[in-house]
């Protein structure tokens, strides 16, 4: 982000905090409760957002080096993901061309070749077949047409993009609506993948990105907890293309700016904000001090109302450095909580468990639509994003 940039956000956030003012929708949005509870509707976001759609799967420093791999099947299909011996990201179906079985079961490491467990027949990293079992007695196979099947696939700006099935190339500029350059000067590329989790939450896919869609509720929901660390019911709102950026303030960052009289243009926007990033069509991404969080929801296959949050962190490594000079001078102490710890206790144990409360309400039939405010714009982009996304007329915006 450019530092013009970074200090229009901040003035943003200053006025903002001495007017009682936030980002305005200009006027209030309802959205159709069935968005969350139709089984039709989440057969069409299955087909055409995790499908279909080039997704976001992971940053650069998931595949470190050459010989690095991550098996997922989160978006439905088994996927491959590999830097080859070359260095070069690649992406592939993780299906055996034999009998279909899952080549590399779920997780990540570090291999040039990969077995079969099924009949062994044997690939390398870059999707070629290279050892079929018993070969001589098996029947003749062209190796050549029977590689792994590949997925079109691209790491641009530190971030690695796939499109689940086979097909045409895409352009990640033209994904990320303008905000390619932003992405690079955050670094994303040289982030070390810290830790990762899997959340299963009885929420719709939607209704998790909209936990991270607003801070309105942050001084009721978080009193306890979140609210003595960002200013709430206070962000800033901006979209690229169907994408969308928010920032938040740190309280006591901007507490300690007034004690001291700082300016704005003397702060690292970085160490005193929180932004928000909305990545078409099922990321969130989340800007801090101690590194970026990168989460990707996704639905149950057959239930509205369940889903999946896959959670990676990636430390700063700016802090990575600082907690190892501490070590070097201060010997290792404790170890280091998991950043999950204070996570789970915001977001699982409160913002999900608030989610569950409304999906229930929402298979109830107890109301039809819910009401997005004027300080809460992110959750009509995000609603409106996914309905052009679907050829679905966009959400009206009424007076209020």
């Amino acid at each position: 982000m450019q530092r013009h940039e970074q200090l229009r956000l901040l003035e943003l956030l200053a006025h903002g905090i001495a007017n009682n003012l936030s980002a305005d929708a200009g006027g209030i949005t309802r959205a159709p409760v069935s968005d969350y509870t139709c089984p039709d509707l989440l057969r069409r976001e299955q087909a055409v957002f995790f499908r279909q759609t080039p997704l976001l799967l992971g940053l650069s420093q998931d595949l470190p080096e050459p010989g690095s791999y991550v098996a997922t099947s989160e978006t439905g299909s088994p996927i491959l993901m590999t830097r080859d011996d070359a260095g070069r990201f690649r992406a592939f179906l993780n299906v055996c061309r034999h009998r279909g079985t899952q080549v590399v079961a779920d997780g990540r490491g570090r291999r040039d070749r990969f077995t079969c467990p099924f009949h062994a027949w044997t690939y390398r990293n870059s999707g070629a077949l290279i050892a079929i079992n018993r070969e001589a007695r098996f029947g003749c196979i062209d190796k050549e047409n029977h590689g792994l099947v590949e997925l079109p696939a691209q790491e641009r700006h530190g971030m690695l993009w796939v499109r689940p099935q086979p097909g045409d190339g895409f352009d990640v500029g033209e994904l990320l609506g303008g905000l390619g350059a932003e992405m690079d000067s955050w670094k994303l590329a040289i982030h070390p993948f810290a830790e990762e989790q899997t959340i299963e939450a009885d929420i719709n896919w939607k209704l998790a990105l909209d936990t991270f869609g607003e801070n309105y509720h942050f001084d009721v929901l978080h009193k306890e907890t979140l609210a003595a660390e960002i200013l709430g019911n206070l962000q800033t709102s901006d979209a690229f293309g169907l994408n969308y950026r928010m920032c938040f303030m740190s309280k006591r960052a901007y507490n300690y700016m007034q004690e001291h009289k700082l300016s704005l243009d003397s702060v690292p926007f970085r160490r005193v904000t929180l932004s928000v990033y909305f990545i078409y069509p099922n990321v969130i991404l989340l800007m801090d001090p101690a590194g970026v969080d990168l989460l990707r929801m996704v639905p149950h296959p057959t239930d509205p109302a369940r889903s999946t949050t896959h959670h990676r962190f990636y430390a700063d490594p700016e802090m990575v450095e600082a907690v190892k000079k501490h070590r070097a001078e201060h010997g290792d102490g404790h170890a280091p909580e998991s950043r999950f710890v204070g996570f789970n206790r915001i977001v699982v144990d409160e913002d999900y468990a608030m989610g569950a409360s409304t999906q229930k309400c929402a298979l109830s039939g107890a109301q039809t639509h819910y009401t997005f405010g004027r300080n809460e714009p992110a959750l009509r982009h995000y609603h409106n994003a996914h309905r052009r996304g679907l050829g679905l007329p966009e959400l009206d915006l009424a007076a209020g």
